[in-house]
C-alpha cells in the first residue's frame, strides 16, 4: 500500500491537519478527500499525466498533491505569489494536461479544488506500483525562450527524501527528545523545501500539523506560544523576524524544540541574536533539489557553540548526513554528492551529483563558499538569466546584469544594475523595469534595489 495513504489510515479518527481557519482533518477524512480527488481527475483522464497545482499554504494544497501521488502522476507545482502570466508560461513549457487551483487562484480552464470547495469523484486508491523512475514532482526554476528549467524528483527520490528526513526526526539528527508528542508548523509553502522536510515526512509518520496561509511573525509566536508546535521549518528571513517578535515581546518560543531553516546561513549576529531569543532550537539544513534534502545539518548545540564563539561552526552549514549518502568535494572544491535522492538527470555515470556549490570542510564542517553558476540564494533560488531577458524589453534600457549581492536579512538580495538608453531618466527607468518584473513574476525574484550607471560593474 502507498506509504503515506497507509500513515493517514492508521492515523483514523486523530487529528493530523489543521489550519489558522480553524479547519480540521483526521487521517481517515484526509485519506478520502485524497481519494475522491483523484477520482475526480482520473474521471478526466489525467492518471499518469502531468498535472500543475497552483495553490496558497492550505490543507487543499497538501490533497492536491497527495492525489497527484495516488494517480502515479506528475506535479508541476507554482509558487502561490507567481503572476498569471509566469504561472501559465510554466504550464506550457511543461505541457501540463490540466491545472488545479485553490479559490484565490482561480480562472479559465483551471480545476477548482479548495477547502470549501472540494473537487470530488469516485473514491480512487493510489496505484498500487508505480516505476521509481517516474516523475512525481517537476520542480520549475525558470522558463527562457519558451523552455522550462526544473528539477524532475522521481518516485524513487520522493521515497528517499521521505526517508532521510523520518530517520532524522526519529534518530535524533534534528535534535534531542522527539517524541509521540510532536506537532509540525508549516509556514513557508508546501512546494519548496518545508514540503520535503517537514510536511509530508510528518504525514509519514502519522504526527500531526499546523498549517497557516502566510507567514506573520506576531501570528506564528501566537501559535507557538499555544502550546502545541514542537517543531518547524522557515527560510533564514522568517528566522529573523520572527526573533525581532520575540524580542519585543518575551517570553520565549513556547514548547518548540526545533526550529529548521534553510537557504542561506544566519549572519553571526542574528545567529547569536536568535539563540539568546528563542533558544537552543535551531537547525539549519543545507540541501538542494538535485541533490537532496538536507545534505549537511547544523544542529541546537551547533548553534550555542557558535554562538558562545567557536569559529569552526560559525559560517557553516553543518556536518553531512549519514541519511545523505556520501558528500565530497571535486578538486575545485564543488561539492559532490551520491545517494537514492540524487536526480538521475543530474547524475555521472556512476551516480555523483554536482552541486555547483563550492565549499571547504574544516573539523567535519561544511563552509560555503560560492557559486560556479550563477544563481542567487535569497532562501529562493533565482536565476538571473530570465530577469535580465525581461529588462531588455523594457524601453530605456540599453544593457542590464542582475547578480546577488549581500543582504544582512537574507544573506542575497537580488540587484538589478541597469544602463539607460539614451536620454532615458533613472527614477523613471526604474519605476518602469519594477513595474514590468513586478507584472511578471513572484515577488521573491524581483530585485531589491536597482543601479543605474553608465556601464555596467564586472561580475
Amino acid at each position: 500500500m502507498n506509504a503515506a495513504r497507509a500513515a493517514l489510515l492508521a492515523a483514523g479518527s486523530r487529528v493530523l491537519i489543521s489550519d489558522d481557519a480553524g479547519r480540521e482533518r483526521t487521517g481517515g477524512e484526509l485519506a478520502g478527500r485524497v481519494d475522491r480527488l483523484a477520482g475526480a481527475l482520473a474521471e478526466r483522464g489525467l492518471a499518469g499525466g502531468r498535472i500543475g497545482l497552483w495553490h496558497g499554504n492550505s490543507i487543499a494544497a497538501v490533497e492536491a498533491s497527495l492525489a497527484v501521488e495516488w494517480l502515479g502522476a506528475t506535479r508541476v507545482p507554482v509558487d502561490p505569489g507567481a503572476t498569471p502570466s509566469e504561472a501559465a508560461s510554466i504550464w506550457k513549457a511543461a505541457g501540463t494536461d490540466a491545472v488545479l487551483v485553490d479559490r484565490e487562484h482561480a480562472g479559465g480552464d483551471a480545476l477548482l479544488h479548495d477547502d470549501d470547495e472540494p473537487l470530488t469523484g469516485p473514491p480512487v486508491p493510489p496505484e498500487p506500483e508505480v516505476p521509481s523512475d517516474r516523475t512525481l514532482l517537476l520542480y520549475p526554476r525558470a522558463v527562457r525562450s519558451g523552455e522550462l528549467m526544473a528539477v524532475p524528483i522521481s518516485y524513487g527520490n520522493w521515497e528517499a527524501t521521505m526517508a532521510a528526513n523520518t530517520s532524522l526526526y526519529r534518530d535524533g539528527g534534528y535534535g534531542p527528545g522527539f517524541g509521540p508528542d510532536e506537532s509540525f508548523l508549516t509556514v513557508q509553502h508546501v512546494m519548496h523545501g518545508t514540503g520535503l522536510v517537514g510536511t509530508f515526512p510528518f504525514l509519514r509518520m502519522g504526527l500531526p500539523q499546523v498549517i497557516v496561509r502566510r507567514f506573520d511573525a506576531d501570528a506564528v509566536l501566537d501559535l507557538l506560544r499555544s502550546g502545541t508546535v514542537t517543531s518547524t521549518m522557515m527560510v533564514t528571513g522568517m528566522v529573523t523576524r520572527l526573533a525581532a517578535a520575540a524580542r519585543s515581546r518575551p517570553g520565549g518560543p513556547g514548547p518548540l524544540r526545533r526550529l529548521l531553516y534553510g537557504g542561506a546561513p544566519l549572519s553571526p549576529a542574528d545567529l547569536r541574536d536568535a539563540v539568546r531569543t528563542l533558544g537552543d532550537v535551531l537547525v539549519q539544513i543545507y540541501g538542494r533539489l538535485e541533490g537532496g534534502w538536507p545534505l549537511t545539518v547544523l544542529d541546537q548545540a551547533d548553534h550555542r557553540a557558535a554562538a558562545e564563539g567557536d569559529t569552526s561552526r560559525a559560517g557553516s552549514c553543518g556536518r553531512p548526513v549519514a541519511a545523505a549518502g556520501e558528500l565530497r568535494l571535486g578538486p575545485s572544491g564543488e561539492i559532490r554528492v551520491r545517494s537514492p535522492m540524487v536526480v538521475a538527470e543530474y547524475a555521472d555515470a556512476d551516480g555523483w551529483c554536482s552541486l555547483g556549490d563550492l565549499g571547504r570542510l574544516e573539523d567535519g564542517y561544511l563552509h560555503l563558499r560560492g557559486r560556479l553558476d550563477r544563481m542567487i540564494n535569497t532562501g529562493y533560488h533565482v536565476y538571473p538569466q530570465e530577469i535580465e531577458d525581461a529588462i531588455r524589453g523594457v524601453p530605456g534600457v540599453a544593457d542590464v546584469l542582475v547578480r546577488g549581492e549581500p543582504d544582512e536579512r537574507h544573506g542575497e538580495a537580488v540587484v538589478a544594475h541597469l544602463v539607460a538608453r539614451g536620454d532615458a531618466s533613472p527614477r523613471p527607468l526604474v519605476a518602469r523595469v519594477d513595474a514590468e518584473l513586478r507584472s511578471r513574476f513572484a515577488r521573491y525574484k524581483v530585485p531589491r534595489r536597482y543601479q543605474v550607471a553608465g556601464s555596467l560593474p564586472e561580475e
